[in-house]
């Protein structure tokens, strides 16, 4: 099984059906198969072997998932850069993918030579003069995408995902999150971000569904977006998602939804109980890692109180999870751990063989994440493993706190970190709008529903929650505010 084939498999069976839409066109996938051949030919007559990466930087488009499928065909690897990277953070991407060729909008192509890129091309036109030969260089062990770490512990880690594993998993998703071909995906992360590929592009490609780009619109334009387009699935942030049901439109008749999926950062219960009481869906919780190119677990249907209680989900049935010890051996149900993943990970970080080594000793991938398991195995991420000292004085976790904030009616969103400056725990709000709850108030209703250790030194309401490229709170930024 590879991504091309499953590709191949969804235009054979609905040529006609509308692949990928953004806001300035749509394209089937007969249309999309043409194109890519072309890219994918293009690509192969400028040189590039099986194996070498070829580097993409656009803003969402239906043009930059062109050049993905022409990239797979032509057994390259892409390697995706954010097109929003600063010129400070940009040489440091355009160095560790190495790519000789780089396809990209032209406003950026200046920005990427001064950051060392080779050669640049535009995304859009690449390809226009060659007619498709038929190109065929992917396979089960192909290179499927270069995916990177979001760099909160460091510089940004990269690993080579192959296309199989990454197929598979995919597959797993769109079963568990039933959908069909009938399913219309709003992706409302940017495609540079892997939860965007394994969440929404590829679960669709699986059954010939739709995609839908929104990454960057606003509440009001995805809200105008799902009904036009009769979106039926919506994939985001907790951030996004929790945007999505505060705006006026929730409180509507008539939302096309039928399931939302979160993921990137542990979920609220809150959100969960929001979405089921105001849209009537249920808001499934994923749990996974950039570099692993699918999910540890995911929420099903029947969920119910465990599901509100915290806990993500069930590990799929690709990749099996579960909370270790230091030497990796299972922990009994109850017990805290580090979350551990026996097989199917990566075989390395690119150019970081000492990150490599940390994070697969012992022989399993060690995911920097403390949890506990019920006796079904599903699973709760707490914390960070570094947060476990300080968790244990405190009397409990971080999440725990932000939890909190949530549960009072007039937050919309919260976040809750250890303040560079004294490692004192702060807490950031954000108000739904028109509320006016005084930070005394918040301050006092968290601190309620928590170990004292873990009551805020301090609260601040924000105007708006800051956010990283890919949308979820920046935790870097707050904990650096005084």
């Amino acid at each position: 099984m590879d991504a091309i084939a499953a590709f191949r498999r969804a235009v054979h069976r609905g040529p006609d059906r509308t692949f990928v839409f953004d806001a300035e066109r749509s394209i089937t996938y007969a249309e999309a198969d043409l194109r890519s051949e072309a890219v994918a030919t293009a690509l192969v007559e400028a040189g590039l072997e099986a194996g070498d990466t070829l580097g993409l930087s656009s803003p969402d488009s239906v043009e930059q998932l062109i050049a993905i499928l022409a990239a797979w065909k032509a057994g390259l690897l892409p390697g995706l850069i954010d097109a929003r990277t600063s010129d400070e953070d940009l040489p440091y991407f355009t160095g560790d993918v190495g790519a000789r060729l780089v396809l990209a909008v032209p406003e950026l192509h200046e920005r990427l030579r001064r950051a060392g890129a080779p050669d640049v091309a535009d995304i859009a036109t690449f390809g226009d003069d060659t007619a498709g030969t038929g190109v065929d260089r992917h396979g089960p062990d192909a290179p499927l995408y270069l995916s990177y770490t979001s760099g909160t512990t460091g510089a940004p880690k990269g690993a080579i995902l192959a296309s199989c594993p990454v197929t598979i998993g995919t597959s797993c998703i769109a079963d568990r999150l039933g959908v069909g071909r009938d399913d219309v995906l709003l992706a409302t992360t940017p495609t540079a971000s892997s939860f965007q590929l394994v969440a929404a592009f590829l679960p669709a490609v699986h059954v010939g569904a739709t995609v839908g780009l929104v990454a960057g619109c606003s509440t009001d334009e995805i809200w105008a977006i799902a009904r036009e387009r009769r979106a039926s699935v919506l994939v985001g942030y907790p951030l996004t998602l929790a945007d999505v049901v505060n705006a006026p439109q929730a409180f509507e008749a008539g939302s096309p939804f039928r399931v939302a999926l979160s993921g990137g950062s542990p979920l609220a219960p809150r959100l969960k109980r929001d979405f089921m009481e105001r849209l009537g869906i249920p808001l499934l919780e994923s749990y996974g890692q950039s570099e692993l190119g699918g999910f540890m677990a995911l929420g099903g249907w029947r969920d119910g109180e465990r599901a509100l209680a915290g806990f993500v989900g069930r590990p799929l049935p690709d990749r099996l999870a579960y909370v270790g010890d230091t030497d990796g051996v299972e922990l009994p149900s109850g017990e805290i751990g580090e979350v551990v993943v026996p097989s199917g990970y990566f075989a390395a970080y690119r150019n970081k063989p000492d990150e490599t080594t940390q994070a697969l000793a012992g022989g399993v991938l060690h995911c920097g994440d403390l949890g506990v398991a019920d006796p079904d195995g599903y699973l709760k991420v707490l914390g960070r493993t570094r947060e476990a000292a300080a968790a244990t004085c405190r009397g409990g976790f971080l999440r725990e706190l932000e939890d909190s904030f949530y549960e009072h009616e007039d937050v919309k969103h919260a976040a809750v970190v250890e303040r560079v400056s004294d490692d004192q725990v702060v807490s950031f709000v954000e108000l739904r709008e028109g509320r006016g709850t005084s930070v005394d108030e918040l301050a006092s209703f968290a601190a309620g529903k928590v170990a004292e250790g873990l009551r805020p030194a301090a609260t601040t309401i924000l105007e708006r929650m800051p956010r990283t490229f890919s949308g979820k709170a920046n935790r870097m930024l707050l904990s650096t505010e005084s």
